[in-house]
């Protein structure tokens, strides 16, 4: 009998030593990261990391800083320290960051690993590109022929931008560098790059009026998979001294594109059994029992959130949308836009963006603050002068514009085709981390009427 169950351990061991992965080659950071010159990496947070991904061989960098490109030619970023590698491993790369350029004209940049005493030029991994004015991501993999025989020796990567050249001063400005991934990996396989979060939640906060005035969401469904959504109306729980005048009974519309009325909801407790389970799994449910809540399955395509008073009431009401299969479904929540009215101190326009799951990396998106094109529309009141603002989680202001031509990177708005049809209209865009925003929508000296705020989610 022992010696049976000493041949089942056996066996078993010798199964799982075969089902194992190889054990990936070792990086060992010995110095690092290195910023070159010094003095021109300002709100530095870049970091190197060797405990992410695969055992001891993965080299992950991440960070941003602010690099003045008039305090050198070049400016890098180095890591270094010793490899053991085995036969069929090999050195490669993947890189994904973003740099808003704010110099007259194009800059470089070079990523190179591995240099080192023991590694000949026929396993250097090198990749080049060029920087352009404004914000833009930069994204890639690069890798070597693996290597013939069990090897080891020295390793170092580099980041270098350069904004100049021999014979020239290097341009002035700076050069706001947000890294996603820089990898430098030693395994069988290549080195992956992160794919784009998405938008978990997009919500509205306004004033809900009368007939017209009332608080409109719209938003599309992109992809081929149906996707199951929550659609909320709060009102009641924005309590003073945050919200002095909120909805006390806000009801939930859900229309088609055909404008057809899908589901509508007062209070939430009214919906069946399934969906308040599915609000208090999630963790969706309101607060309030006067609040609105809609649990669907929508396929792909345009719907329409109308958020009103009962009896015609009136107040400050959020609209919200949360995609609840984000990790599980391709379909995703692409543009929020919500309609209604702008006014000032608590009263104006407040869009709320939360970005997460997908594959962890930077998502591209464009906001807008529209006003006077609403006027086509058939809307006598609108917003004559929109501003924008973004806030990131902490309140601080990321990025704000008045008239979208102002704006450093409007050329990629329109490229986007999403440039407003008024040059007073606003419009931003950005390429975020995974993260809570806030996006608030004024009229400029004070101004109100009707505005329109939109997020577009705008990574292919």
């Amino acid at each position: 009998m022992k010696t049976t169950i000493f041949s089942l351990v056996a066996v078993t061991v010798a199964l799982l030593s075969l089902a194992s992965p190889t054990r990936a080659g070792n990086i060992t950071l010995e110095g690092g990261p290195t910023f070159t010159p010094p003095d021109a990496f300002t709100n530095n947070t870049i970091r190197a990391d060797t405990t992410v991904g695969v055992e001891g061989g993965l080299v992950h960098l991440q960070g941003g800083a602010t690099i003045s490109a008039a305090s050198s030619d070049t400016a890098s970023i180095s890591v270094s320290g010793t490899y053991g590698a085995t036969a069929g491993e090999m050195f490669s790369l993947a890189y994904s960051f973003t740099v808003d350029l704010n110099v007259p004209g194009p800059a470089t940049y070079t990523i190179s690993a591995p240099s080192g005493v023991a590694v000949t030029g026929s396993f250097a991994v090198a990749v080049h590109g060029t920087l352009m004015p404004g914000l833009h991501k930069y994204q890639g993999r690069m890798m070597a022929r693996k290597f013939p025989t069990n090897q080891s020796g020295d390793f170092a990567g580099t980041v270098t931008l350069h904004f100049g050249s021999a014979t020239a001063q290097p341009s002035a400005g700076t050069a706001e560098l947000n890294i996603q991934q820089i990898d430098f990996e030693l395994d069988t396989a290549a080195a992956t790059l992160e794919t784009p979060s998405r938008a978990q939640n997009l919500s509205t906060r306004g004033k809900v009026g009368r007939g017209n005035d009332v608080l409109i969401g719209g938003f599309i469904i992109t992809g081929t998979d149906n996707k199951q959504i929550v659609l909320r109306a709060i009102g009641p729980s924005l309590m003073p001294p945050t919200v002095t005048d909120p909805l006390l009974d806000p009801i939930l519309e859900l229309h088609d594109s055909t404008g057809a009325i899908i589901d509508t909801n007062n209070n939430w407790k009214q919906n069946n059994p399934a969906d308040r389970a599915v609000l208090t799994d999630n963790h969706l449910a309101p607060t309030r029992d006067a609040e609105s809540a809609l649990v669907e399955t929508l396929a792909p395509g345009e719907y329409t959130a109308i958020v009103r008073g009962v009896g015609a009431s009136t107040g400050v009401a959020l609209v919200e949308t949360y995609d609840l299969d984000i990790a599980t479904n391709v379909s995703k929540l692409a543009n929020l836009s919500t309609r209604g009215n702008v006014g000032t101190g608590d009263n104006v326009m407040i869009g709320g963006l939360i970005i997460g799951g997908g594959g962890g990396g930077f998502t591209s998106v464009i906001i807008r603050g529209l006003g006077p094109s609403l006027v086509d529309a058939g809307i006598a009141n609108a917003l004559a002068d929109p501003a924008l603002e973004l806030h990131d989680q902490d309140g601080n202001v990321i990025d704000s514009n008045d008239n979208w031509r102002d704006d450093r990177n409007m050329q990629t708005i329109s490229n986007k085709h999403l440039a407003p049809t008024n040059d007073n209209e606003a419009a931003l865009y950005e390429i975020l981390p995974a993260g809570q925003y806030t996006a608030i929508l004024s009229g400029v000296g004070g101004s109100t009427g009707v505005g329109l705020v939109e997020t577009y989610n705008v990574d292919q």
